[in-house]
């Protein structure tokens, strides 16, 4: 993985200090992950169908050193540390390890996921993937990139043409019922991915690789940056009910709006059916 001068990966548009400062920290990340991802590792269950790496922590704090040391006045909220931070404008949602599986076992499927948040809207998102040296950068307003290239959605207009993304849940009733709408949207579309990293699946509905994503028990530190990715390359990103997406966590679709709201809409019509049974 290598790192840039931070301008080239917002395609040289003008910046703020915090977006330079959450590339600094995910590149930190990152760096941690890479460094640790072939050597043996420690895990230990956090819960349910839910583990966690030496890795994650060794992340964790590489990227927390970084921001705490720019912005000590803002607060940080982690997959790592969930201790209810003091209140503050601007809140840093961040997931040091997304994908967290995927490392255990070697599989190169993972990434850094870092967002600024201020009043619980997103102001910059830079999600990392030190393996592939893919960066995906946005800042409210002012566009997505990867690695410096203007990011843009599928302008495809029919399911019959999508690539489906989505992820597992952990609990088993609701992984039951995201393999019905998974089912359902396989045998709509061209074919369908799980990729086992909802922050990176999110950013290639922005890149155009995937045509729509879905996920029914995300927490808001997976979603934060992959949001505003999602956003600002022109894609559409809701909550089941169509209701714009909060970071509160919960149930997410987001896809390329030339199809997003027949996604939507045969999302609901399957949630209604399974209901009536």
């Amino acid at each position: 993985m290598s790192m840039r001068s931070t301008a080239a990966y917002s395609g040289n548009t003008p910046r703020s200090d915090f977006g330079d400062a959450a590339l600094r920290a995910a590149f930190a990340a990152g760096r941690a992950l890479e460094q640790k991802f072939y050597g043996a590792r420690a895990v230990q269950s956090k819960g349910y169908r839910d583990i966690v790496t030496d890795a994650d922590f060794a992340a964790d704090h590489a990227a927390r050193v970084l921001i705490e040391r720019a912005f000590p006045e803002h607060a940080i909220i982690s997959e790592e540390d969930k201790t209810p931070p003091r209140r503050a404008e601007f809140v840093w949602l961040m997931d040091p390890l997304d994908g967290t599986t995927n490392y255990a076992r070697q599989l190169p499927i993972f990434c850094t996921s870092i967002c600024l948040t201020r009043r619980g809207q997103p102001l910059v998102g830079v999600v990392l993937d030190p393996l592939r040296d893919e960066c995906f950068f946005a800042e409210r307003g002012r566009g997505a990139f990867l690695n410096g290239t203007r990011l843009r959605a599928s302008k495809i207009s029919t399911l019959e043409r999508a690539v489906i993304g989505y992820e597992l849940a952990r609990e088993p009733q609701m992984r039951a019922l995201g393999l019905r709408l998974f089912t359902h949207f396989a045998m709509q579309s061209i074919t369908a991915r799980v990729g086992g990293s909802a922050a990176l699946s999110l950013c290639y509905v922005g890149a155009g690789r995937l045509d729509t994503y879905m996920q029914l028990t995300l927490s808001p530190w997976d979603v934060a940056a992959g949001i505003l990715v999602v956003r600002e390359a022109g894609a559409r990103v809701t909550h089941l009910n169509g209701k714009r997406a909060t970071l509160k966590g919960g149930a997410y679709l987001a896809g390329a709006p030339g199809i997003f709201r027949e996604f939507l809409k045969q999302a609901s019509d399957q949630l209604s059916v399974t209901s009536d049974q």
